[in-house]
């Protein structure tokens, strides 16, 4: 993304798509969706399965974006490093169920005995911090309160639908929300199920509500879903080979040029066999909507406005051996001198157990900014590592000194895309909503619902899929 966007703006003059006219380089379909991750690939199936044709571009060689498995090479036992859980509704069972997947409630099937100790340290120090957790009761009566609150707002469990003028609370800094409904009882929970969100007392309360609605707050009453196998890959897998069956998946591709206007849409896709010219009835972009990722797609002024508008966080995933913690410890970066004991960021969020011995997963965050790619994944590994080996050193009779190493490592950036307050007040997700198929163009995926699976195939599904296909 080394070019300036106004360079990026119109990377090909129109006359340039002649070049790819002869019939072997062209494909012709119905929807063309760019990104094969969560929301991309969920499109493609429900769409292939009403009658539609799709064609699938993804930059790298496999689709499912941030839900990763790792399989342990001597054991083969899966790892799941990104998307854990998903939520306990229609549009998740049926997904699995059409793939022959089946689904527990997760934590069901876990041996109470062996439970992982977790342990609460400072990671710039290495020292212990003294966390007071609220007991379970007090957890519990927060998330009620917090549920009769957003009770009040039953569309936000749909999507970023807001009511107009915007209510103060939900455009507030979240850390306010909390204190005026006596929320606090709730933070550490929230912030150990969801913690790639920036500072949490200064975000919008929507953009928290995103992901903590009432969706997931029932979740934790009623349970949350897991695949039977522990392994969330398992739908991308099947989905892969039945997307390139049919022809309708070209991965490690890229579009380089487009054109998009209401009598259809025309890419020019690089692809490992050489450039293809797609033309498709419309058009379905599911990648993180940041000028700079959207530079090959001719984008208007007014998606220019709002999407420059965008900010975001770093998050990363990593397994590491040899940390020197015993395989049934986790340790959760709390600091002192915060509200909370959170942690300041940008630092490492824990080092959890896995199921393989000697392996522990290792989460990292930043806070909020404007970079669509804030740090690079030597700086995050480095890290990282300096992280596990303070904790190390100020812990010599607990943890032992070794060199840990990288399994495996996958930047989760841009993440978990949002705006400020007052954005939130100016009615931009009103203003974002009707770009909904401007030039034949649909937009679906994280940044329009929230950094949660289910939560974007319910909006995909209810919101943008019956939109898109009217008129095919």
């Amino acid at each position: 993304m080394s070019q300036s966007t106004k360079k990026c703006l119109h990377p090909f003059k129109p006359h340039k798509f002649t070049d790819f006219q002869e019939k072997a380089n062209t494909l012709f379909t119905d929807v063309a969706i760019i990104g094969g991750g969560s929301a991309g690939t969920y499109s493609a199936i429900s769409l292939k399965d009403k009658g539609k044709s799709v064609i699938v571009i993804e930059k790298k060689d496999r689709i499912g974006g941030n839900t990763e498995t790792w399989i342990d090479p001597a054991t083969g036992t899966p790892v799941d490093v990104g998307a854990l859980v998903f939520h306990n509704i229609t549009v998740v069972q049926n997904y699995f169920k059409r793939f022959n997947i089946p689904l527990v409630v997760y934590g069901s099937d876990v041996d109470p005995t062996t439970q992982p100790i977790k342990e609460q340290y400072d990671f710039r120090t290495g020292r212990a911090v003294n966390v007071s957790l609220p007991a379970p009761a007090d957890i519990g009566a927060a998330f009620t309160k917090f549920a009769e609150f957003l009770a009040k707002y039953p569309r936000l469990d749909d999507g970023m639908f807001l009511p107009s003028p915007v209510p103060e609370d939900l455009a507030m800094p979240f850390g306010e929300l909390v204190t005026k409904y006596g929320l606090e009882a709730a933070v550490n929970t929230m912030f150990e199920m969801d913690p790639a969100l920036g500072d949490w007392q200064t975000v919008p309360a929507v953009e928290r509500i995103r992901v903590f609605g009432l969706g997931l707050v029932a979740g934790m009453i009623n349970g949350v879903l897991t695949t039977a196998h522990h392994n969330n890959s398992e739908i991308y897998t099947k989905a892969q080979a039945e997307l390139l069956s049919a022809s309708s998946l070209l991965m490690k591709s890229e579009v380089v040029a487009s054109e998009r206007t209401q009598s259809g849409i025309k890419l020019i896709v690089n692809t490992p066999k050489g450039k293809k010219l797609i033309l498709a009835k419309k058009l379905l972009i599911t990648i993180p909507p940041k000028v700079d990722i959207l530079a090959p797609f001719d984008l208007s002024k007014q998606e220019m406005t709002l999407f420059s508008k965008f900010i975001d966080v770093g998050y990363y995933t990593s397994l590491v051996k040899n940390t020197g913690i015993p395989d049934n410890v986790g340790v959760f970066n709390y600091a002192q001198d915060t509200p909370y004991n959170l942690p300041v960021l940008p630092k490492g969020l824990n080092v959890q157990t896995t199921k393989v011995p000697g392996l522990h997963q290792a989460l990292y965050g930043t806070p909020r900014g404007s970079k669509t790619f804030p740090l690079s994944d030597n700086e995050v590994k480095a890290d990282i590592i300096k992280g596990i080996k303070t904790l190390q050193k100020a812990n010599p009779h607990k943890f032992n000194q070794t060199e840990p190493e990288f399994v495996f490592f996958s930047a989760h950036s841009p993440f978990y895309l949002q705006v400020q307050s007052e954005d939130i007040r100016a009615g931009f997700y009103d203003k974002l909503y009707a770009l909904q198929g401007v030039r034949n163009t649909y937009w679906t995926g994280a940044s329009w619902r929230a950094q949660d699976s289910s939560s974007i195939w319910k909006y995909s599904e209810n919101e943008v899929l019956p939109k898109l296909v009217k008129g095919l």
